[in-house]
């Protein structure tokens, strides 16, 4: 990403500004975080026939190979992109318009101006550009030009008014239409097409919060988010670069809703905690973060594989909500089968890995995590198709929640068998919802309603970490 911007637009309506620029202000970073010039990459949807699009505002769209502008792609028309024979083709209200090689670039058209610098370079700005500006008293001021501000020229004739709609692209996904920020790739890969969003960090992080966290909760809380979820971003950018783009528009990164997903309260978060991120050893963190803890947060170890020194188990008092605790699941032998073998791929049986139960007779904990209440590993058996005896056993924590369609693997276990000794169902009790790595959600919620910042709130889930700009984002 070419900058990470935690700048504020500042609102200039009710007068009119005859303007003396000072300098244009992009955030650039000198250091190790390389992220693409025009911002993070989100992947939005792989291997499709066919997508279809509308624009709000002005694109065009380019040959990302060749540079080539096929089209000039304007409101009012009804968009698609095809995919026949491995080669991109556009169309416009049903008419091919255009063909493309493997990457076809839906890219924004903003007007910009030339004006003289105070040091008499001429420099250009665009509509999306931040500005210092002089007004009245000789106080200076950092402007958006999409705020509503215009620049005046020396005879008072305004050359460029800024304050026009957004530039925003509409997907229609699922077969619901939803706006998005930024520019749009199309490429021609896997068995169909796969779709870009690209944009500035900050603004991805606009449609980010409000899927995450709820816009109405504490103001420090939804700063914690912010926060993390920036770190999580930079700390996992490339992770999907064999497909093009960095992260996934999904829980399996973290969930993004675009334009229309986003809240003020949850836009105000991530300006006041513009650029900050959370480091350890001068790099940005894994900023794991999980609905409800259940009262205590795990070990990475425990629950995945890998070991990380800012992950810890550590008692969650603040975690308090009526959501998450108590729930129950309940299965019959064959219910818990037929669960279990939904998700065999977290478990293999010796020596035959297409057996499958057809009922359980048993299911024990056979280690826990290190605090205590988490199942690390469980043991089931039972019999296959065939009668034989069949027995398997899962873990890490993660595998045992997911296994048994768990909201985590924080649960107690009541067998219910009859008479003969013959398992009759399973009472699965237990509390929390997610992982339960990192920061808590809710348990964020209860710091900030107990008066703690959000610095407060990263330092207790996030252990050995410091919270700053991140010298090094370009």
């Amino acid at each position: 990403m070419g900058k990470v911007s935690g700048l504020r637009s500042y609102k200039a309506a009710g007068f009119m500004l005859a303007v003396f620029l000072l300098l244009v202000l992009p955030l650039r970073g000198e250091g190790k975080v390389v992220v693409s010039p025009k911002g993070i990459r989100v992947g939005m949807a792989q291997d499709i026939a066919s997508q279809e699009f509308y624009v709000q505002g002005a694109y065009r769209a380019v040959d990302r190979q060749s540079g080539e502008v096929l089209a000039e792609v304007l409101p009012g028309d009804r968009w698609e992109v095809r995919c026949p024979g491995g080669e991109l083709q556009l169309y416009r209200n049903g008419k091919l318009t255009a063909s493309s090689g493997s990457a076809l670039g839906l890219e924004q058209v903003s007007s910009s101006v030339s004006v003289l610098g105070g040091d008499g370079s001429i420099k250009n700005i665009a509509q999306s550009d931040t500005v210092s500006v002089i007004i009245g008293g000789g106080s200076v001021v950092s402007v958006r030009i999409d705020s509503g501000v215009s620049l005046l020229s020396g005879s008072g004739t305004s050359s460029f008014q800024g304050g026009g709609e957004l530039n925003l692209v509409s997907l229609v996904l699922s077969g619901r239409t939803q706006r998005y920020r930024g520019d749009m790739e199309f490429r021609a890969q896997g068995k169909g097409i796969t779709v870009i969003n690209e944009l500035p960090l900050e603004e991805y992080l606009y449609g980010v919060l409000p899927r995450e966290m709820p816009a109405v909760w504490p103001e420090e809380a939804q700063k914690a988010q912010a926060v993390a979820s920036r770190t999580f971003a930079l700390a996992n950018l490339g992770m999907y670069s064999s497909y093009g783009f960095d992260i996934l528009a999904t829980q399996m990164s973290q969930m993004y809703g675009g334009y229309d997903a986003e809240n003020p309260n949850s836009s105000r978060a991530v300006n006041e905690t513009g650029a900050q991120v959370l480091l350890n050893r001068g790099k940005p963190i894994s900023a794991f973060f999980h609905s409800s803890s259940g009262g205590c947060t795990e070990n990475v170890q425990d629950v995945w594989q890998e070991s990380l020194e800012y992950i810890v188990s550590r008692p969650d008092p603040y975690d308090n909500n009526g959501q998450h605790y108590n729930w129950v699941v309940s299965y019959d032998s064959y219910q818990l089968a037929d669960q279990l073998n939904s998700k065999k791929g977290l478990f293999n049986t010796a020596n035959s890995p297409e057996r499958v139960f057809s009922a359980v007779d048993g299911i024990e904990v056979l280690e826990k995590t290190s605090s205590g209440v988490r199942a690390k590993r469980i043991k089931v058996t039972g019999v296959d198709g065939a009668g034989q005896q069949l027995a398997v056993e899962i873990g890490n924590a993660d595998s045992v929640r997911m296994a048994l369609g768990l909201k985590s693997a924080l649960f107690d276990i009541k067998t219910d068998r009859d008479i003969s000794g013959r398992l009759v169902s399973v009472t699965l009790t237990g509390s929390g919802y997610g992982h339960g790595l990192g920061m808590s959600q809710y348990g964020a919620c209860g710091m900030a309603d107990q008066g703690y910042n959000y610095q407060d709130i990263l330092k207790y889930y996030y252990n050995n970490c410091g919270i700053g700009p991140l010298s090094g984002v370009e």
